[in-house]
């Protein structure tokens, strides 16, 4: 939001020093010590004391002294010219800053003496700013305030240092440059020298006429100005157009001044152009409805500066009879209160100087003087208006909420389809605006409209939020109508629209009383603080008079209640969700008091160590496992999703939450499963890398009608590889032996793998297994599929192979809460035997798994699946299947006869089983 310190003026006094320099990182400095430079005549080292630490700087003033106090630059301060201090090395002598003479911190004229400057007695470290009597804030200072005690001023806009080095000229005579048909070289007088221009023929030059020059150096938004030369004449600046100076200040284009203006002066200064502008970060005005306005800033720096605040109070007599506009207010939860008033004879035109001036100033812009004033109040008091042509009116107001599907062009011109739950301000016919967003452009202003009803209301913050959301609407009455308003501010910023509108239109006249429906509770806010809590609270020690009044600067009705109880009463125009509890005014008290004046003081509490959160721990060991053992990348999707996800993930639509306040239309709803979002990853990353291994651990929510959502915190691993370049091998295999490696280093309990044909909607039925726990309940902990072809077609994936994973992180660490029972490591040697079996495709693996396990062999530990061969040379509908598998003994070393042995009663129940070994 932009502030225009001209504007703020208008209801507080601020004594402003434009050209104040801001000085950063200047000190008083002591002169200690003086030697001669050991390589250089006319340089000294001195040793300066600078109040925490001394300095050794080198330096060449000729009236340099032991004892004596001057003006110090430090590293990183920033002199005139953008000249920054550094430390440096002159002729083999290190120098930590710089003594300065006053023309060289821009305090005094240019000085060629080489002498510095001697300054009286002050703290070594002093500010250096400190010891000069400066009258005034600078624009810096002014921003520094605002950002420590109220809100961060971002950016701030001094308008003269846009036409820095742009002067007065006078054209004395003007000549045709004899190589070139359009350019001509004209003589300017700039006060202190004449100078030679190349310019155009565009404009018709004449002699005599007095001009803006742009000279080297200037900077403006077409670019710097240098001295260049042109059809062999040289030009030492040029003649500035308006829209090259980034102004409007001529229907021509091109500024003529009058013939009495002095020559070499500004155009900054001649033009008025000596605003200020702050931009404020709107989000740390979130909280602060009255401080979408001029006055509301204002009243702000009248409490900072100590200063007497104007009051915002219109001065203008509305008629108590008369013609008034019938309104009727069909839902009065979403209007709180509706004002308005008609006036006749308006003369609509452009809007005088001042009014455009200052809404140009802060970026508003201007179309005609009503729909200006409009503009004007709502920066200025921050109620936004709404200005209706009362010929477009049938019969009377109606605010109600919008019919499902109706239509309306707004004043933008785009056609607008509205939805029930919008409000809109209609007549008997038709919709003539959106309710505290737009106006309908069939209900505008225009160069023929003579008689207006100007609006003035307050909407409910939620529903304009919405409204303004839904149709992508961000207006400046959005913005502040979504802030919940003051209602007693509409009746104000009404009066206000009046007396400009009586003001700037001599004949127009107010016919009637103003209309005024009232259906908002004006019951002040009251609330109790203690006087002893917020000094706790703020670490400072602050009495009871001086809390008092701070709050009452601040416009809160104080009473004492006993020796340390303050009743307070709330201004309507910050009881609107601003202050409403004691902490409130806590932060109020700290602000203007000042945070810097809080002195830093550790916690005196005894240490303790925390509650130890087991998921949280568990959680950091999954990650562990699965990025530093397994090798996956992991990454973080939103927590939400849109209907498009739904549908292409086919996910049941009632298992969603639908969110109230969506932040956009592809994130309605809160996820019920990690695989949409992980797959749009997977779309992004696969243009990247070929293949690639990621996971997620998050939580979903499950809606669930009689209670709160069903949360559950799930990792989601995917294994992806792009068909292109893919190394044909089954990724389900990898998929399952991560899912298999996490499982077992993180030390679940034994879980049953089986094949799963009714798993979730979005997987492929004949490429899912399910991990489940050993009891009669059988619970589901882990699954490991491929995706549905359709689904993958959805997603845009068909080109890619992807396996995926997922566990229920709450169930697996519920489970994973059993005693640890110590192993020691084996004392004997172990035997790995590799086998290849053919079996049916039908063959699960965990079903040759345990036929291994139960062939009688005394001695295995362990299987494990490494390869999968698929061939028609091993028969339709077969696999090969390759096993590793680990023999060992607790009590010995084992012989190859008991390796054999093992190995025989293996093959045995293979072939027992249909299987057929390979490599016999």
């Amino acid at each position: 939001m932009k502030i225009s310190l001209n504007w703020l003026r208008e209801f507080v006094d601020i004594p402003v020093n434009k050209k104040k320099p801001t000085l950063k990182n200047i000190v008083v400095g002591y002169v200690e010590n003086i030697e001669k430079h050991p390589n250089a005549d006319k340089l000294n080292v001195a040793t300066v004391d600078i109040g925490n630490k001394k300095l050794q700087i080198v330096c060449g003033g000729v009236n340099l002294k032991v004892n004596t106090y001057v003006p110090v630059a430090l590293p990183g301060a920033i002199l005139p010219g953008n000249f920054e201090i550094k430390i440096s090395k002159i002729r083999g002598i290190e120098s930590f800053g710089m003594i300065c003479h006053l023309s060289e911190l821009g305090l005094a004229k240019k000085d060629e003496s080489h002498e510095i400057s001697i300054i009286k007695k002050y703290n070594p470290g002093t500010p250096f700013i400190d010891t000069l009597d400066l009258k005034g804030y600078s624009p810096e200072e002014l921003g520094y305030l605002f950002t420590t005690k109220v809100a961060e001023v971002e950016k701030i806009e001094k308008e003269w240092e846009k036409l820095e080095n742009v002067v007065t000229g006078k054209l004395i005579s003007i000549k045709k440059i004899a190589s070139s048909k359009l350019h001509y070289e004209g003589l300017v007088d700039i006060g202190s020298e004449k100078i030679t221009l190349v310019f155009g023929s565009v404009h018709k030059l004449e002699e005599g006429w007095i001009l803006p020059i742009a000279l080297p150096g200037a900077k403006l938004p077409v670019g710097e100005i240098k001295e260049v030369e042109m059809h062999g004449v040289k030009s030492h600046g040029m003649v500035a157009e308006d829209k090259e100076l980034g102004i409007e200040n001529s229907k021509t284009g091109l500024t003529i001044f009058p013939k009495n203006t002095p020559l070499g002066k500004p155009i900054a200064e001649i033009l008025g152009l000596d605003d200020v502008i702050f931009e404020i970060e709107n989000k740390s005005l979130t909280h602060r409805p009255d401080l979408w306005s001029h006055y509301g800033i204002a009243r702000e720096f009248a409490v900072i500066l100590g200063t007497k605040l104007r009051k915002a109070t219109p001065k203008v007599k509305i008629p108590w009879k008369g013609q008034k506009m019938e309104v009727e207010v069909k839902n009065k939860t979403l209007c709180p209160r509706y004002c308005g008033i008609i006036i006749e004879n308006v003369d609509v035109k452009q809007s005088p100087e001042w009014l455009a001036k200052k809404l140009n100033a802060v970026g508003r812009g201007t179309h005609n003087n009503i729909v200006d004033v409009t503009n004007y109040v709502t920066e200025e008091l921050g109620q936004p208006l709404h200005a209706f042509d009362i010929n477009n009116i049938s019969e009377k107001i109606i605010v109600r909420t919008a019919e499902d599907k109706e239509k309306i062009t707004t004043l933008d011109k785009e056609k607008r389809i509205l939805s029930k739950e919008m409000l809109v301000i209609a007549d008997k016919e038709k919709p003539l605006a959106i309710a505290g967003v737009m106006g309908g452009e069939n209900s505008g202003i225009t160069e023929k409209t003579k008689t207006i009803f100007i609006e003035s209301a307050t909407f409910n913050a939620t529903s304009v939020r919405k409204t303004g959301t839904k149709l992508n609407l961000r207006t400046e009455a959005v913005q502040r109508f979504e802030k919940s308003l003051d209602p007693l501010l509409a009746e104000q910023g009404l009066l206000r629209a009046c007396e400009l509108i009586l003001q700037i239109c001599p004949k127009a006249r107010l016919i009637g009383p103003i209309t005024d429906i009232k259906n908002f509770n004006d019951k002040p806010v009251e609330v109790e603080m203690s006087v002893s809590k917020t000094c706790s609270k703020i670490g400072a020690e602050i009495s009871a008079k001086e809390m008092i009044k701070i709050l009452e600067q601040l416009e809160f009705k104080t009473k004492m209640k006993g020796k340390d109880i303050i009743k307070v009463t709330v201004p309507s125009f910050r009881a609107t969700k601003d202050v409403s509890i004691a902490e409130d005014l806590v932060e109020e008290v700290a602000r203007i008091y000042g945070y810097g004046k809080i002195e830093p003081i550790l916690p005196n509490i005894p240490s303790k160590l925390p509650i130890e959160n087991t998921e949280r721990r568990l959680e950091y060991r999954a990650r562990d496992i699965l990025s530093f053992g397994l090798g996956f990348t992991e990454v973080q999707t939103y927590s939400f999703y849109g209907k498009r996800e739904i549908a292409n993930a086919k996910l049941p639509q009632e298992l969603h939450v639908e969110l109230e306040n969506h932040l956009s239309e592809d994130q309605t709803h809160i996820r019920t499963s990690l695989i949409p979002n992980m797959l749009k990853a997977v779309e992004q990353n696969i243009k990247s890398f070929n293949e690639f291994k990621i996971y997620e651990i998050g939580h979903t929510f499950i809606e669930h009608k009689s209670f709160f959502p069903i949360e559950e915190n799930y990792i989601c691993g995917i294994v992806v590889e792009n068909k292109k370049t893919a190394k044909n091998k089954e990724l389900f295999y990898d998929a399952k032996g991560a899912l298999e490696a996490f499982l077992s280093a993180f030390g679940s309990t034994k879980l049953i793998a089986e094949k799963n044909t009714s798993h979730h909607s979005y997987t492929n039925p004949a490429k899912c297994i399910s991990y489940k726990t050993t009891d009669e309940n059988a619970i589901e902990i882990a699954s490991v599929y491929e995706l549905s072809p359709v689904v993958l077609k959805n997603f845009g994936l068909e080109e890619v192979k992807i396996a995926c994973f997922e566990v229920n992180f709450t169930r697996l660490t519920q489970l994973n809460t059993q005693k640890k029972t110590y192993t020691p490591l084996p004392k004997f040697p172990e035997i790995k035997i590799d086998i290849s079996i053919i079996f049916p495709k039908s063959k699960t693996v965990e079903e040759i798994e345990e036929i291994i396990k139960s062939s009688g062999a005394k001695y295995i530990t362990n299987v494990e699946l490494f390869d999968v061969f698929i061939d028609k040379s091993i028969g339709e509908n077969m696999r090969a299947l390759a096993f590793k598998i680990t023999l060992r003994s607790d009590e010995k070393t084992l012989t190859l006869e008991e390796m054999a042995e093992d190995q025989k009663k293996i093959f045995e129940a293979m072939k027992s089983n249909g299987g057929v070994i390979r490599g016999t």
